[in-house]
């Protein structure tokens, strides 16, 4: 039978644990701003950097010691924007280190007088971006980490009215929920602080020297507070007694009722209303606070008004798309980003708030027609492009349709689908690429003709193995920096995000269903015939479907030959060796190699084959000859110059790893054309396997196994990129 008494019980159990809301003393405030200085005394710029800090973790620098680096690392956004979210937000790598970089300059003293405005297409997901950031920051600010304090007075009536019955203590919350240490006359603060905090502490140092703690030592009060506390202690005559009603309370940031986080929607209109209900424009008032502070302090002596700025005081304005109302909305901040001050009838209301605005390219328009070039300046844009980074498109498909999306892919499959969708979002002409690459086609085995898929994985913090030496040396800081920047400008047109679940899904409902594992020709036939030419042409950039399926043709081709390659690096050594010593002694002889202990006979048939492993082609007579006196001067200068170890040489190494790659190169050239190896990697798995060759058997099945331990293949996926190789002439078209 249900229980209603107990489920009650629980319930009372849990809501119990909640958090409450700390209210101290001022003493106890001030003992804790002793203890903790440096997370008790942050204003909402150094909070908010704070908690994004906490929130992003730098997971990851691929080239540490790399001179060349320009600090363009992985960041870990997944806590900021996804976790325990609705509606994940994922942030590429260059988003992702701009955000950074955006953020840390809020603790570095630039910090007021300026929103932030985050633009980009529609799509791109701005709101999620922002609507989870917020969560984020409401979540952290309810935790001890994410504390900061606000003032809320406690008055004894008793105090001030003489022969009172029943003298009641009034609690009146700051509207601007202003900071308790700014209750310390400013005159005296700076003094204050040196005697409060403990000396020969580095963050002692910090609060007196840095910029970012300047608003302790410049903070003023607001006209409520600074009233309440001049008239009180010009009525009781003790400081010790107005300190005694002040109370330090945490500040509760809540978006919903509009503190310390105000969100406002084009459509929101602008009507405020005080809270007995009685419309005053902008002005925000409460009658029975105001009448009780008439009564201890005399009539209008403090005057308990403000404007619903104040409501986000040492919080965050939000400005979601400037449309509608929010284009007044953004206009009327204009003062207030300029001069910090607000004016609430004949009060003057200080402002310092994080402002924050979203806007679509063409919201732009509004700064222009009113001609504000001195707020232009008071902007700070930061893009939202559609993601750029073909991984964190991928993180998109999985958190939509679910990560067992990736079991129905072969491998680098899913990743490709994304590629197309991030070459359309992406600028065909890079000119810093064209400064440092000018023939990016001779990469076109590994890359597209406009050198898309490079820059993709430049973007992601990668420097492709396949590059030369060369392009490799020449990858330097300011090369890098030019084409992170290009990467910014990009992003704003092509398939949406919204376009990209919609093609996906269409995708993967349209090929998931097949016994075999989505491929490369599924990937083919969907945007070649699926979506229609027009839409195609339009997005995609000309050929980058049919160079993106060459470089994953040439990829699986190397894979098959890696997992099929059973080389023995101690022969190839003995080889090499023996080759390099041979080569100073004349045709027709016999030596004994002091490096292998073996005995060589010099014949021209030794020569070719040797010269034809290392240089990976045919050789006649002459051009073996010539080859193995050129090899013979290197070898007596390396001897020479180097006095080590033969093996320690370049020249040595340069011809192992030639050697290496050239047997590889040919270890498919006795099976591809063999009809027994593909029947027999169909049949792998099954009772029909066991009719084959011994031999072919082993080769098999090394290779299967190859395939899933080095490059993450499931049988079945093994067996199908090893028959797509076949089938498709790979190691011929490739040779």
């Amino acid at each position: 039978m249900p229980d209603a008494k107990e489920a009650l019980l629980y319930l009372k159990s849990e809501i119990g644990k909640a958090p409450k809301r700390a209210t101290l003393n001022f003493e106890e405030y001030l003992e804790l701003v002793a203890r903790e200085p440096q997370r008790v005394l942050r204003n909402i710029f150094q909070l908010f950097h704070d908690m994004v800090k906490s929130h992003v973790d730098e997971v990851l620098d691929e080239y540490p010691d790399d001179p060349e680096s320009i600090g363009f690392v992985k960041y870990d956004c997944s806590k900021l924007f996804a976790e325990n979210a609705d509606n994940p937000f994922f942030a590429d790598r260059l988003f992702a280190n701009r955000f950074i970089r955006q953020i840390e300059s809020l603790r570095q003293g630039f910090q007021q007088n300026r929103v932030y405005a985050y633009d980009g297409p529609s799509g791109c997901g701005k709101s999620t971006f922002l609507n989870n950031l917020l969560r984020t920051f409401e979540s952290y600010t309810d935790r001890v980490e994410g504390q900061t304090f606000e003032i809320l007075w406690e008055i004894d009536e008793g105090l001030f009215l003489e022969n009172i019955a029943k003298p009641q203590k009034l609690l009146i919350p700051c509207p601007s929920h202003d900071y308790p240490i700014l209750l310390i006359p400013k005159e005296h603060r700076a003094d204050f602080l040196k005697k409060l905090l403990p000396d020969g502490t580095d963050i002692k140092l910090i609060i007196f020297k840095n910029k970012e703690y300047e608003w302790i030592f410049t903070g003023e009060l607001c006209t409520i507070c600074k009233s309440i506390f001049n008239f009180s202690l010009e009525k009781l005559g003790s400081v010790d007694k107005v300190f005694r009603m002040l109370k330090a309370r945490t500040y509760k940031f809540d978006r919903r009722l509009g503190e310390g986080i105000s969100i406002f929607n084009p459509g929101d209109q602008s009507v405020w209303q005080t809270n007995d209900g009685k419309p005053m424009g902008g002005i925000f008032a409460n009658r029975f606070i105001q009448e009780s502070l008439d009564k201890l302090f005399g009539a209008a002596r403090v005057k308990y008004v403000f404007s619903p700025l104040a409501k986000t005081n040492n919080g965050i304005y939000v400005l979601m798309d400037i449309k509608g109302h929010n284009e007044d909305r953004l206009l009327e901040l204009h003062n207030v980003i300029s001069e910090g001050v607000h004016k609430v009838g004949d009060i003057e209301e200080g402002v310092n708030s994080l402002f924050f605005a979203l806007m679509n390219p063409e919201d732009k328009r509004i700064i222009d027609e009113k001609k504000m070039e001195s707020f232009r300046g008071r902007i700070q844009y930061n893009k939202i492009p559609y993601v750029l980074e073909p991984s964190t498109e991928v993180d998109i498909y999985r958190s939509i349709f679910g990560i067992s999306i990736e079991i129905k892919f072969l491998p680098r499959v899913l990743e490709n689908f994304a590629r197309i969708i991030v070459s359309s979002r992406m600028n065909i002409d890079c000119k810093p690429l064209k400064e440092w690459i000018p023939e990016v086609t001779k990469y076109k085995k590994y890359c597209d003709e406009h050198g898309l898929l490079l820059r993709m994985a430049i973007y992601m913090g990668v420097i492709p193995n396949w590059l030369s030496e060369e392009d490799k040396k020449s990858f330097i800081a300011p090369v890098r920096r030019a084409l992170i920047a290009e990467g910014e400008n990009e992003g704003g047109k092509g398939f949406s995000g919204r376009d990209s679940i919609l093609l996906f899904s269409e995708f993967f409902s349209r090929y998931s269903g097949r016994p075999s594992l989505i491929n490369m020709d599924n990937v083919d036939d969907f945007f070649k015939h699926k979506i229609g030419r027009d839409r195609r042409d339009e997005n995609i950039p000309p050929n980058f479907l049919a160079s993106l399926i060459g470089s994953y043709n040439y990829a699986v081709l190397n894979e098959m030959k890696e997992a099929m390659y059973f080389y023995n690096r101690e022969q190839i050594s003995r080889d090499v060796l023996n080759y390099l010593y041979a080569i100073n002694y004349d045709m027709g002889i016999k030596v004994r190699c002091p490096f292998t202990n073996e005995e060589v006979e010099i014949t021209l048939i030794f020569i070719k084959l040797m010269a034809s492993r290392i240089t990976g082609r045919e050789m006649t007579d002459s051009d073996a000859v010539k080859f193995a006196q050129e090899t013979q001067k290197k070898y007596t200068v390396a001897v020479a110059k180097e006095r080590t170890n033969l093996t320690e040489t370049d020249l040595y190494k340069d011809f192992f790893a030639a050697y290496v790659k050239n047997l590889k190169e040919k270890v498919l050239q006795p099976f591809v054309n063999n009809p027994n190896f593909r029947e027999a990697i169909k049949a792998f798995g099954t009772r029909e396997f066991d009719t084959f060759d011994t031999r072919l058997k082993e080769q098999v099945v090394s290779m299967i196994r190859n395939l899933i331990d080095k490059f993450g293949y499931t049988e079945q996926g093994a067996k199908e990129v090893c028959l797509y190789v076949i089938d498709k002439n790979l190691a011929e078209k490739f040779s």
